[in-house]
């Protein structure tokens, strides 16, 4: 038993009269993710404490404002500390539930709402010059691990160069941050949204970054969550920032992927950045 999940069981006991075994959800060297089948509650375990309490605190934000998200029970601050909060029973969103994508977004469209502020997380204070140092932080992480050609770096500059002159004047909104399918749950029988999960990630930025997340692998989802998200056209402009702010994340991708030895996903990341600019 790792000492995550023994500080699990601890706080469980707190929450629950049901002794239980945890069912592991998920894990990394610094984390783990349980659920309390019985009881019906999720128990997230991190060494950073600070990371949970921030989820704690903009998810307590968001369900105040009525927006569906895991009821947070509690936190138990220490190491590790555990967030406890209420199980969602649901599947993540796909292009088979369009009524529950459009309740998605016109939800997300209440989140962003919530407001934020810069700086961003480089410490800038313009969107543009956010997007550029992240590009070119990002770039530079895969040129420490030979990820690419020279051209293939010259043509990603060229790219994110070009794009910078027409993201200066974009919204700034409060964003989940890591907005992937996953952390969209849906009742399938019924095609309705039932909740938005993790909110670790959350920070200020362009709208378009969740939507443009959410639809890495399937852009059909854009168009279905943009049909409830009454505040942004869906304009040629808007297709062409969501499939620049794509590109950027399948360049990110890869040096947390490799780093992990997730040669399949690397792989695949790098097959979606060579078909972009096999388009350009």
């Amino acid at each position: 038993m790792t000492d995550f999940e023994i500080a699990a069981k601890h706080a469980l006991a707190k929450y629950s009269p049901i002794a239980e075994e945890l069912t592991p959800l998920a894990s990394q060297p610094d984390r783990q993710v349980f659920l309390a089948p019985q009881a019906k509650i999720i128990l997230k375990a991190y060494t950073d404490g600070k990371i949970l309490e921030k989820e704690h605190t903009i998810t307590q934000k968001a369900e105040r404002a009525g927006i569906l998200v895991p009821h947070v029970m509690g936190i138990e601050v220490g190491n590790p500390t555990i967030l406890v909060m209420e199980y969602i029973n649901g599947k993540p969103l796909n292009v088979d539930y369009p009524k529950a994508a459009k309740e998605a977004g016109t939800c997300l469209q209440r989140f962003h709402a919530l407001g934020a502020t810069p700086p961003f997380s480089g410490g800038q204070y313009s969107w543009a010059e956010f997007i550029s140092w992240w590009t070119q932080t990002e770039i530079e992480n895969c040129k420490k691990i030979h990820a690419f050609d020279k051209h293939v770096y010259d043509a990603l500059h060229h790219t994110f160069n070009t794009f910078a002159s027409t993201i200066a004047d974009r919204p700034i909104v409060l964003l989940h941050g890591d907005l992937q399918a996953a952390h969209i749950l849906v009742d399938p029988h019924e095609d309705k949204f039932v909740g938005f999960l993790d909110f670790a990630d959350a920070q200020p930025g362009d709208p378009l970054m969740d939507i443009a997340v959410l639809s890495l692998w399937d852009t059909r989802l854009a168009n279905l969550v943009l049909a409830g998200y009454s505040g942004i056209d869906n304009s040629t402009e808007t297709q062409d920032i969501l499939s620049h702010y794509r590109l950027l994340r399948h360049v990110a991708e890869i040096p947390w992927l490799t780093a992990r030895g997730l040669t399949q996903q690397v792989d695949k990341n790098k097959k979606a950045i060579f078909d972009f600019l096999e388009k350009k």
